[in-house]
């Protein structure tokens, strides 16, 4: 299927595959765990550590590798301590690559080097609520998961891990109803040259100067039906710095979602609507632009089936729209901005490949989710992807044709994924593959150095010793 792919690896890989070897045989049975007295204080140690090796053909980003390979090591110990309600957390986190040169795709979202990425202290006051009632606050560094996670989370499947510092409440009622509410800088990954990343060098990370994310979360009371609805707000404001990860924005995010969970022999849906407002910065032919006034709107749905069978499988029919900008030297920003989320369940896989966001794309497509065996899960997806406004860029690639004149149609991809839980909680493997058709749009853009169909595929191994993973 892949070409001979030539040995690029750096002169350290010898070394580290040795290393990852030796990870993968330490005992299953492994813990760390200081078993308190009553009333004494407790420390909880947890350790976690994924390999994903990757092959990717016909890559379509200039100046990049037609045939590249990868190897991210993302390695993550974990420390709770505390006593009675009051908690402190720490996570140490090395996210790194091997098998990269000069030619390889390379930035912040695949390496962080020995970053302390949670420390943080937690306070449990639900002892002074109503029975059934919970509640805490977390201040220091931390990751979070809001809602669908579509806008704010802590990536399952990105190497590196959005972390930020500030404040979080979290509230939880008997009847279903959860809230959350958070202040917070987001940090920058450090460093960020294509030097530093290819050598695996280190540096603290630092949060964005002049920014802040502010949110609040709220899911309602569960109804006598199955339907849950929940509603939330984002505000991002991004000053204009020197080295802060972004463009200047300054704008709100306002969001609902109502959904079905899945259920045996039942039908399942999700609706989820989201609006921006405010302004945002551009950049056209390299020129940027900052005020833009900025509107822009996403939605999903998807409909779902599942079958009351022996390998429960879910057929689900799915539609993404995110708004692109319609006029690119207009004063207005169209272009829906997705903000720190996670695409890998809608979308494609992460990694070197990562070739869709959620911004500017039209994208239907069906997927089947299926257990041939109770620790074997499987999952096919087949999604036609194509630009919402024409004369914007393809926001995974940046290709754009700012006349309008040609196709918006990127193309369409068959996806898979099979995972095998092989001791629940503690050791997982993982094989996945995407392939893209080239579409119109996508051809005609590349001209001469388009490269070919796109083919993507990698194993992962997800090992868990000790406490509680993240």
């Amino acid at each position: 299927m892949f070409p001979a792919l030539r040995n690029r690896a750096s002169p350290r890989a010898p070394c580290v595959l040795g290393a990852a070897v030796l990870v993968l045989a330490l005992p299953l049975t492994m813990t760390a765990r200081a078993q308190p007295e009553d009333g004494a204080a407790a420390v909880r140690l947890g350790f976690q550590q994924r390999s994903r090796y990757q092959v990717f053909d016909n890559d379509p980003r200039p100046n990049t590798a037609v045939h590249d390979q990868a190897l991210e090591l993302q390695t993550s110990m974990f420390v709770e301590a505390g006593r009675g309600n009051v908690r402190f957390n720490g996570e140490l986190i090395d996210e790194r690559t091997e098998l990269n040169d000069a030619q390889s795709f390379l930035n912040t979202n695949h390496v962080d080097t020995l970053e302390p990425l949670q420390v943080n202290v937690s306070w449990d006051f639900s002892r002074l609520l109503a029975p059934g009632y919970t509640s805490s606050l977390k201040i220091g560094r931390f990751t979070t998961d809001i809602g669908r996670r579509r806008f704010v989370s802590r990536s399952s499947a990105r190497n590196t891990i959005t972390s930020y510092s500030g404040a979080e409440w979290r509230w939880r009622g008997p009847d279903g109803r959860n809230a959350q509410v958070f202040w917070a800088v987001p940090m920058r990954i450090l460093p960020a040259d294509k030097a530093s990343l290819l050598a695996n060098d280190q540096a603290l990370d630092l949060g964005n100067r002049g920014t802040t994310l502010r949110g609040a979360y709220y899911q309602f009371r569960e109804l006598t039906n199955p339907d849950r609805y929940e509603a939330y707000w984002f505000g991002l404001d991004q000053a204009n710095r020197p080295n802060n990860d972004a463009l200047p924005r300054h704008f709100d995010t306002f969001g609902f979602r109502a959904f079905r969970p899945n259920t045996a022999g039942k039908w399942s849906y999700e609706v989820e609507l989201v609006t921006q407002h405010g302004t945002s910065s551009a950049t056209v032919g390299g020129v940027t632009r900052r005020d833009l006034v900025h509107d822009a709107q996403y939605a999903h749905w998807e409909f779902g089936y599942t079958f009351a069978s022996r390998m429960a499988p879910l057929v689900l029919l799915q539609y993404d729209r995110a708004s692109g900008d319609r006029d690119p030297y207009d004063g207005r920003n169209e272009a829906f901005d997705p903000l720190f989320g996670e695409r890998r369940f809608d979308f494609v896989p992460q990694g070197i490949y990562t070739l869709i966001a959620r911004s500017n794309l039209r994208t239907p497509g069906i997927r089947l989710q299926f257990k041939p065996w109770p620790r074997l899960q499987a999952m096919l997806s087949y999604r036609s992807f194509a630009l919402d406004a024409a004369r914007d860029a393809w926001s995974g690639i940046g290709f754009r044709d700012v006349t309008g004149q040609t196709s918006r149609t990127l193309g369409r991809q068959l996806e898979g994924s099979f995972t095998w839980n092989i001791v629940p909680n503690r050791l997982a493997f993982e094989n996945g593959f995407a392939h893209m058709w080239a579409g119109p749009f996508f051809r005609e853009t590349a001209g001469a150095g388009f490269r070919g169909n796109p083919m993507y595929v990698y194993t992962m191994v997800t090992k868990r010793f000790g406490g509680r993973t993240p």
